[in-house]
């Protein structure tokens, strides 16, 4: 044979591997591509399913020259399939999940893209929490309410001192991004139909604050309670309430380097949702359901998750189905974050809805209290 013939034949065999080299970076690239821009498509589903096939599909085409890749890409997704992959991402449809099929069809399906982690009682997809969207006009409204209406920060059993405490360290920090959001009977509105009309920059949220912050002090957790009116600074920065997360961002970044001592970010809202979603029966007495909420979108939400999982199992035994559970929620139905990168014990809580009365926030405010002092000072002595 020429020398010309293994000079062509080399030249060959060098377009193929360059071809196949840019066909492998043109598709990660591809596909990089299509998570990146998928963070603002109405479905989670193909997101998340993209983000596995980052790698899956890498693996994969590497695959081709070297079986160790193609093993551990098999070991990584099982089920990958060209095919599924054209049909999610021209129709947003996966085989796999039904709810994928209507997801698009139905207005309001979207919040069904969040994910149930822990179902309390009755939790299903037909009655999650509803994260509240007002006009912006409402978000300054003065509404008062009865005082008889609104809670009680002081309580009927005589307190006893602490038998264990955090001295003068404060640990836990409250505040409420939508510092807006407040309850229908507090306003003297109870069983108004429009539940844009449980907001208020004077009795709200903050009020349940403060006695979560009693409470906890009560069994020695140095507690505190940011009263932020975060509807004000939104309208003086010419935001909508889609902002509210960055403006309270920064209140829990400033209280955080203030206070190196802080160690709970607690972030109090109240559920959209009506009376028979967020009410519970326990030892007959009406309690306003909890909702526990883990942002996805951040490097934390496992050490989140825990915490959340702790508290769900501590009132699930003490009070049953005064949980509600805990949700996975993502950018796709909402912030996706809610400021909870900031700690590994951060936790978005939903603390009844709109038509919750001031005595059955009030049963439930001192039911969480008293089950994260126990979860906390049982960490503490674990941890020495």
């Amino acid at each position: 044979m020429s020398r010309n013939y293994f000079y062509v034949k080399k030249a060959n065999f060098i377009k193929i591997i360059a071809f196949c080299f840019i066909g492998v970076l043109t598709a990660f690239l591809f596909s990089g591509v299509m998570v990146t821009s998928l963070k603002q498509a109405k479905s989670s589903y193909l997101y998340n399913w993209m983000s596995e096939l980052s790698m899956g599909g890498y693996m994969y085409a590497f695959g081709m020259e070297n079986h160790y890749f193609t093993q551990e890409y098999r070991n990584l997704n099982k089920d990958f399939s060209i095919s599924s992959l054209l049909l999610s991402t021209a129709t947003n449809i996966r085989f796999n999940d039904v709810r994928s099929l209507l997801g698009t069809e139905l207005p309001g399906l979207a919040k069904y893209d969040m994910e149930i982690i822990i179902a309390g009682e009755g939790t299903n997809y037909s009655n999650l929490p509803i994260e509240s969207n007002i006009p912006l006009e409402e978000l300054l409204q003065e509404r008062k309410g009865d005082s008889t209406q609104q809670s009680k920060t002081e309580t009927s059993q005589t307190v006893k001192p602490p038998a264990q405490t955090t001295g003068d360290k404060k640990v836990v920090f409250i505040y409420h991004t939508h510092s807006w959001e407040s309850y229908l009977p507090q306003l003297n509105l109870t069983g108004d139909a429009n539940p844009n009309k449980a907001s208020s920059s004077v009795s709200n949220i903050s009020i349940y604050g403060d006695r979560l912050k009693q409470q906890l002090e009560n069994y020695g957790i140095g507690t505190t309670n940011d009263k932020t009116d975060v509807g004000k600074l939104l309208v003086s920065k010419g935001l909508n309430s889609n902002s509210s997360y960055k403006v309270s961002r920064e209140i829990v970044k400033e209280a955080m380097a203030s206070d190196p001592d802080l160690q709970f970010m607690f972030d109090l809202h109240r559920d959209s949702a009506r009376k028979p979603v967020t009410t519970a029966m326990v030892n007959n007495k009406p309690y306003a359901k909890l909702v526990f909420v883990i942002g996805t979108g951040n490097q934390n939400y496992k050490k989140n998750l825990e915490v959340a999982s702790a508290l769900h199992d501590i009132l699930n035994k003490k009070y049953p189905n005064l949980s509600r559970g805990v949700m996975y929620k993502d950018f796709s139905t909402g912030n996706g974050i809610y400021n909870q990168d900031l700690s590994g014990q951060a936790i978005l809580i939903e603390v009844g809805g709109v038509d919750n009365t001031a005595e059955e926030l009030d049963r439930s405010i001192d039911a969480l209290a008293e089950a994260f002092s126990e979860y906390y000072w049982k960490a503490e002595k674990v941890n020495g």
